[in-house]
Parts: C-alpha cells; sequence; structure tokens
C-alpha cells in the first residue's frame, strides 16, 4: 500500500515490500507473477492499479497492508473490481491476520474474494494453482474463502520452515526507485519473530513467542542478490535481530568476509542486546552497519513495567554509548500516552535524547493495535478514545488519553517538543562523522534559509495555527482518493466531548525487572 507515518516523508524513506518480493518468488516458477508497489505511486494510485490491470491482464490480484492502511487496500480492491470483475481479490499481512474474522463479519470483507491470516509466503501459491486447475481451496491452511456469500475461515498452518522461503524475486518489480535519500534502497530479513513480551505489539499473532533463522549462506545470496540489483542500503526487517547475540555477529562477520561491506545496513534493535558487550558495536561498525533503530521506549520506569519492557535505562545508555563509540547513528524509539504521563513525563524524554545526542527521533504514541495486551489494558481503564478509525493507527496520532491529558494535547506535545529538540537543527558527533558534506549544507546553508522561510510564512500565526496546518499537513499525505475533508480527520473525535471519569490510579504495575530479558 502507498500509506505512509508522517516521521519517515517520501523523499528521504520509500522501501521496497519485502512480504511482496518473497511470495513473487514462491509463486515462481509455475505462475507468471510481477510486483507493483504502490508506495511508488503514491501521487496516482487509481491510475496506477488501472495501468497494471489493463498491461498484465491478472487473474489473481494480492493486497497486503497494515491497519493503518487497511481502509486504503479496500479502496484499492474496489479499484480493481470496478475496472475488471473478473479478478480475484485476496488480502494479506497484519491486519488481515489480526482481524481476518471480525472483517468478514462486520463488513470489511467485501471487496475481496480472500483473506490470507499469517505467513502468506506459500498459501499464495497453493491458491493460484487451486484456481488455475479448478480444485478446491478448503484444504489451504490460513486460508480465508467466500462460499454461498459468506467466508470460511480454514484453520491456521504452522509456521513456515525458513529454509524453504526462497530469496525475494526483485526481477519481478515492474517499477523502480526505492530509495534512502538519494540512494537506492533494499529489505532483507536474516530472522523472524521475537520471544520477547512487549504487551504493545501485534508480532506474536503472526508468528508467536518464537524465533526463526535463516541459514547464514541464505542471508549472504539475498545480501548479494539486493547489491545486483544496485542497492547501496539495506535495512534488516528482523523483529529483533539481537536477540541471538553470537548469531548476529556471526552476521557481521559474514558480511565482512564476503566483502559486502561497502554497502549500509540499518537494523532495529533492543537495548539489553546491544548494551550487552561493546564488541558486537565493533563487529557492525567493520560490516558498515550505520543506523540503528534502538528500541529505547521511555525512560521512566513505570512506564517500562507497563510496556513489559523491564528496567532497561542503564542497558539503554551503555547501547548508546557503545554504538556511538563507533558512530553508529541511532533512531531512538520512543512511546508516549502512557496512562499518567503528564507534559513533564513527555518532555523529559524528550530531553533525555536530546542529552544523549540521539541522532534522529522515532517518537510515537502508544496505539491501541488489534488484538494487543495494550489494547485491553487501556479499554479496561476507558483512555481509548478512538477504538475503530484505524486509519490513525501508525503511531504518529492520538487514539488515546492520559489521566492528566486529552488525546488533542499528546498530539500536541509530540508536535511541540519534536520541534524544539529537532536533529536537523543540531549536528551530532555521528551524523557529522558519517555525513559531513550534508551536514556542512545545512549549517551552512539549509537551516539559515528555512529559519528565514519559516519566519516570513509563519508571521503573525499562534503556535496553536502552526500545530493545526502542520497536522492536516501530514493527515494529507495519505489522501489518495480526494476524499472530503480527509486533511482535517485527524482531529480527536472526543474534543470537547464530555468523557467517562477515569478510575483511580492504582499501584503501578510491576513489569520485568530483568534488563536482558529477551536476549540469549
Amino acid at each position: 500500500m502507498p500509506d505512509l507515518i508522517p516521521h519517515f516523508r517520501a523523499h528521504i524513506w520509500q522501501p521496497p515490500s519485502l512480504a511482496c518480493s518473497l511470495i513473487a518468488a514462491s509463486l515462481k516458477p509455475a505462475h507468471e507473477a510481477v510486483v507493483a508497489d504502490l508506495i511508488l505511486q503514491r501521487h496516482r494510485v487509481r491510475e496506477a492499479v488501472k495501468e497494471v490491470l489493463a498491461e498484465h491482464r491478472p487473474q489473481l490480484a494480492a493486497l497486503s497492508a497494515m491497519s493503518f492502511q487497511f481502509a486504503t487496500a479496500k479502496r484499492v480492491a474496489e479499484t480493481i473490481k470496478e475496472a475488471d470483475p473478473t479478478v480475484k481479490v485476496a488480502l494479506g499481512g497484519y491486519h488481515a491476520t489480526l482481524m481476518g474474522e471480525e472483517m468478514t463479519t462486520e463488513g470489511d470483507g467485501r471487496p475481496f474474494d480472500f483473506i490470507i491470516r499469517g505467513e502468506g509466503d506459500h498459501v499464495l501459491a497453493e491458491l493460484a494453482t487451486a484456481l488455475e486447475k479448478g480444485r478446491p481451496v478448503d484444504g489451504i491452511g490460513g486460508l480465508s474463502f467466500r462460499a454461498d456469500g459468506t467466508f470460511v475461515h480454514n484453520p491456521r498452518r504452522p509456521l513456515e520452515p525458513v529454509q524453504d522461503i526462497p530469496i525475494p524475486e526483485r526481477s519481478a518489480r515492474i517499477w523502480s526507485g526505492y530509495h534512502f535519500g538519494h540512494q537506492p534502497l533494499d529489505v532483507l530479513e536474516t530472522s523472524r519473530g521475537c520471544t520477547m513480551s512487549c504487551n504493545f505489539c501485534s508480532m506474536q499473532h503472526m508468528y508467536g513467542r518464537t524465533f526463526r533463522l535463516f541459514p547464514l549462506e541464505r542471508v549472504i545470496r539475498d545480501i548479494a542478490d539486493a547489491k545486483r540489483h544496485g542497492t547501496r542500503w539495506i535495512a534488516f526487517a528482523d523483529d529483533n535481530i539481537t536477540l541471538d547475540i553470537q548469531r548476529f555477529e556471526e552476521l557481521c562477520d559474514a558480511i565482512t568476509a564476503n566483502g559486502l561491506n561497502d554497502i549500509g545496513y540499518i537494523i532495529q534493535a533492543s537495548c539489553p542486546g546491544i548494551g550487552r558487550d561493546p564488541r558486537l558495536a565493533a563487529k557492525m561498525d567493520q560490516a558498515n552497519f550505520r543506523i540503528a533503530f534502538l528500541g529505547i521506549e521511555n525512560i521512566s520506569p513505570r512506564n517500562l513495567a507497563l510496556m513489559h519492557k523491564g528496567n532497561i535505562l542503564e542497558a539503554t545508555k551503555r547501547a548508546i554509548q557503545y554504538l556511538h563509540d563507533k558512530n553508529v547513528m541511532i533512531v531512538g524509539g520512543m512511546i508516549i500516552g502512557h496512562p499518567d504521563d503528564t507534559e513533564e513525563d513527555i518532555a523529559a524524554n524528550y530531553e533525555f535524547f536530546d542529552q544523549a545526542d540521539i541522532d534522529f527521533f522515532g517518537d510515537q504514541i502508544i496505539t491501541p493495535y488489534p488484538k494487543t495486551g495494550m489494547r485491553q489494558e487501556l479499554l479496561d481503564l476507558g483512555l481509548v478514545t478512538n477504538p475503530d478509525d484505524f486509519r490513525l493507527y501508525n503511531g504518529y496520532w492520538a487514539n488515546v488519553r492520559t489521566r492528566a491529558l486529552t488525546p488533542d494535547q499528546i498530539q500536541f506535545l509530540r508536535w511541540k517538543y519534536r520541534n524544539k529538540y529537532s536533529t536537523f537543527q543540531k549536528s551530532t558527533k555521528a551524523f557529522r562523522a558519517n555525513h559531513p558534506i550534508v551536514d556542512a549544507y545545512r549549517r551552512v546553508w539549509l537551516r539559515p534559509y528555512r529559519a528565514v522561510k519559516h519566519a516570513f510564512l509563519n508571521r503573525g500565526k499562534s503556535e496553536r495555527q502552526l500545530y493545526e496546518e502542520a497536522m492536516n499537513r501530514d493527515m494529507a499525505l495519505n489522501d489518495f482518493f480526494g476524499d472530503p475533508g480527509y486533511a482535517e480527520s485527524w482531529r480527536p473525535s472526543v474534543q470537547g466531548v464530555p468523557l467517562p471519569p477515569l478510575p483511580e490510579a492504582g499501584a503501578p504495575p510491576q513489569g520485568k525487572t530483568d534488563e536482558s530479558c529477551g536476549v540469549r
């Protein structure tokens, strides 16, 4: 789907869909498959879909969507059906996995012929073969299908043996232009799953609490294939690549030994994993891992306990130090908007990031994602203010309140403190080391130019006006169909509406305190 999270602007970050390229590989050679990644056609979604249908005349169209992309997936499916009603449409991905049964009983499954729940690597190939040969589909695990006007849900299939999953079919992509900054970007994985118990995460509904490692030789072939296709950056999509430290060190060594450290690597990692031993950061540096999305989450022990993260603050500080000692840049994952958060609590997290010289902010508002433990806890507390408009479920928009703050206040404070501590206005040590020319360009020209431009364009405007204009622009980023009023539909629906009283705050929850939790 073309939807993006406003933090990650399209001119900076446009990654390919790993899932679509993997499934294209499983379809070949028995079936012809093409990957039409709509992230590259954001300004002409409807036209691009119709062009693909006209040129390739597919019999089966498979869509992948997360929850915040689901509304767009429905519109794309409707566009396909309008253009060619004979095309069968399947939906897979996280939202289909989490909400498959609800979708099909509440009417949201109307434009879809099939729902794929769980891993789709081989489901689509089995479905395509069954459709081609006129066979029944009631034996395909993980598939939901229409029968007599209603959906039938086959049992979930076992998790796929990762050694049987081929590397992505990158040649099936019909458009080009994936990029990070001004350089080509690709995505691959070295493992699937995570055994940690974070209650804000949907991962367990896809993989359970499992951790499966792809053979190292396959990973190296995958990297080499991406390099042959011209990439200069690779983002690893692993859910927790630092869960097995020894294996991650072996990966770093293999990248270096095979001469694949001439491209840049991006990972997402846990603080206990990175903070366990400084030797890991040294190996990452040798292999040319230049950016790590670090799950700092929050500096409050109370909030870490709520998320079942444990008291990881000391591990966080070590991880930051080890990475920055090797000039590995950090995207700091931050989650705010917890039940007892005040403005002071939110500000403290930004101040910590600023003092720690975090290079980029990955700040999010706690989101009650479907089927997560956090969602149920927040519902029970009466703190969920938007339970069902999933378009806003991407961590950027406030769908909750705290005992002290309304959704609008949470959202405003995130905007306010992100601007106050903007790393665009600050040159971090790691950024200067990695991008000296860009840093000089920012300092000498871009920052002064923007300061003058903003002062001219924003003169006479209040802080509230600037905030609302920014939110309207960010909401409009995912308006692909010209819907009236779309740009302002971010506004919390409870604004000005009396809310029921909250229960009395009890004792803080007791979360994990082992700072090495989740690390083998």
